[in-house]
This record gives structure tokens, sequence and C-alpha cells, in this order.
């Protein structure tokens, strides 16, 4: 009387994965598992070492002294500008952002007819901007 000896379940599964194994090598699936990509994230959190003139403007700007005045200025009486210059669009324009280095004024219209009315109108707008700020604290606005 032989015995054949048990099969557990562990050696079952392994049989399983090498006849999923031979499948796939059968049906032609890859052979290596595709690289995954490696990203490296930047953090500053102050431990890393930052360029001079980073550290330098990251300073200025913390203690207040890198505001620009114009900018500032622009965005504050942008309402009082644009009822100035076209009535009919006061409180459907909003101004969103200036950058002082290239004098460009961000602006967000409610509608798109107040977008269409605001490009028609933007010389004029423009200059009466660049009129309001002074010319030596910033550059002048642009479209």
């Amino acid at each position: 009387m032989t015995t054949e000896p048990k099969i557990s379940g562990v050696d079952l599964a392994r049989q399983a994965l090498l006849a999923a194994r031979e499948a796939a090598k059968k049906n032609g699936a890859a052979r290596h598992k595709p690289k995954r990509r490696a990203t490296t994230v930047v953090r500053r959190e102050g431990r890393e070492p930052l360029g001079l003139g980073s550290a330098i403007s990251r300073m200025m700007t913390e203690r207040g002294m890198a505001a620009p005045v114009a900018g500032g200025s622009v965005l504050a009486d942008f309402d009082t500008i644009l009822a100035a210059v076209v009535p009919e669009l006061a409180g459907r324009v909003q101004a969103v952002a200036f950058d002082a280095e290239t004098g460009r004024l961000d602006v967000v219209p409610d509608l798109p007819a107040a977008g269409t009315q605001l490009r028609w109108s933007a010389p004029k707008l423009i200059a009466a901007a660049n009129e309001k700020v002074p010319a030596r604290t910033s550059a002048p606005c642009t479209s």
C-alpha cells in the first residue's frame, strides 16, 4: 500500500503561480516590469540651501520691504480708474493681480461681453493707469 504525499495549500498556490507565469509568457506578456518614475520634490522648509538672491528676496518679502507700492495703488484704485475711463464697466471687472516688474495688470470680467468691451477700451484704460502710477516706482501697465 503506497500512500501519495498530501499536497498542501501552499504547494497548490505555487503550482498555480508557475502555471500563470508560463501562460503569461506564452501570451506575450512583458518580461520585465515597467520602471517607475522617480520624482524628486524640493522642500523649502528652511533646511535646504538657497541661492543668495532667493534668500535676500525672501527675507525682504517676509519683512514687508518688497511690497510693490505702485502695484498696490493700481489694484486699490482700479475701480476708480475704470469708472473714470469706462463707466459702463464699473463693478463688472475686477483687478486680481499686478506684476510690478513687467507692468502686467490681470483683470477678470464677470461676463464675456464685459471682457470684449474691456478689450476695446484697453488702450484708454492702460493710459489712465499709467497716469495714476508714477513711472519711477514701477514699469508702466501693459495689456
